[in-house]
C-alpha cells in the first residue's frame, strides 16, 4: 500500500490547484486546458503504481510536481496578461501528449519519454516567467539558426513529445545562414533538410533566463 502513497498525493495536489481555479481568466482557454490536463495525469496516477519501470515512475512524479509550480504561475500571469494563441498551442499540445500516453498506455513504448520531454518543457516556460521582470509568461525568444556546414538549409521544427509524429510543425522563413523565428519558451526538435537531405531531428531547450531575448543554435547538416 504504501507505494501508492505518492500518487494518492497527486490526486489531492491536482484536485487543489483546480479548486484555486481563477474565476476572471483573460484568455477563457486555459482553465478547460488546465482542468483537463489534471484529469488526465490524475488518470494516469491509477496506471503508473503497478507498473515495473521506475525510471517511468519517477518521470512522473518529477512531471507532476513541476506542473503544480507551473499551474498556479500562469493562472496569476493569465489575470495579468492573457495568454498568447501560441503560448496556448504548446499547452493544448502537451495535454493531447499525456492523453495519448494514457490511451494508449499499454502498447505505447516511449512513455517515459514524452513525460520527461513535457517536464522539461513546463520547467522552460516556468523559468522563463521567473525571469521575465514582470512575471509575463508571453515571453518570445527569437531563435537564430545556422548549419555547421554549407548553407541554403531549411529549418524545420515540432515540439519535443511530438518526437514520434510525422509532423513539421514549425518551418523557418529564410534558409540557413539567416533563419530566424519568434518562439515561446518550450522544448523543440529542430532539423535540417535540402532537397532529398533530411537531418537528424535535436532537442534544444528554448528559454529566457533575463540576460538576452535570443537563442543561437547550429544544426548538423545532412549528408
Amino acid at each position: 500500500m504504501k507505494n501508492y502513497y505518492p500518487y494518492i498525493n497527486v490526486l489531492f495536489a491536482l484536485l487543489m490547484i483546480y479548486s484555486c481555479a481563477s474565476y476572471g481568466p483573460k484568455n477563457k482557454e486555459l482553465p478547460e486546458v488546465l482542468s483537463t490536463t489534471e484529469q488526465v495525469l490524475a488518470s494516469l496516477a491509477d496506471k503508473i503504481p503497478v507498473t515495473e519501470d521506475e525510471v517511468l515512475k519517477n518521470t512522473y512524479l518529477q512531471l507532476v510536481n513541476k506542473y503544480q509550480e507551473l499551474a498556479p504561475a500562469l493562472k496569476k500571469c493569465n489575470e495579468k496578461y492573457a495568454l498568447t494563441v501560441n503560448y496556448m498551442i504548446t499547452l493544448r499540445e502537451a495535454q493531447k501528449a499525456l492523453q495519448r500516453v494514457d490511451k494508449d498506455f499499454n502498447t505505447l513504448t516511449d512513455k517515459a519519454f514524452i513525460l520527461d520531454a513535457i517536464y522539461r518543457d513546463y520547467d522552460a516556460k516556468l523559468q522563463s516567467i521567473n525571469s521575465s521582470p514582470k512575471s509575463d509568461a508571453n515571453t518570445k525568444i527569437k531563435v537564430l539558426v545556422n548549419s555547421n556546414e554549407d548553407e541554403g538549409f531549411f529549418v524545420f521544427g515540432k515540439l519535443s513529445y511530438e518526437q514520434g509524429l510525422d509532423i513539421k510543425r514549425f518551418r523557418f522563413n529564410r534558409p540557413t545562414q539567416n533563419a530566424s523565428q519568434d518562439f515561446v519558451p518550450g522544448y523543440y526538435l529542430f532539423w535540417l533538410e535540402k532537397e532529398d537531405l533530411v537531418g537528424e531531428p535535436e532537442l534544444h531547450l528554448i528559454m529566457d533566463d533575463g540576460t538576452e531575448g535570443e537563442k543561437q543554435l547550429v544544426l548538423k547538416t545532412p549528408k
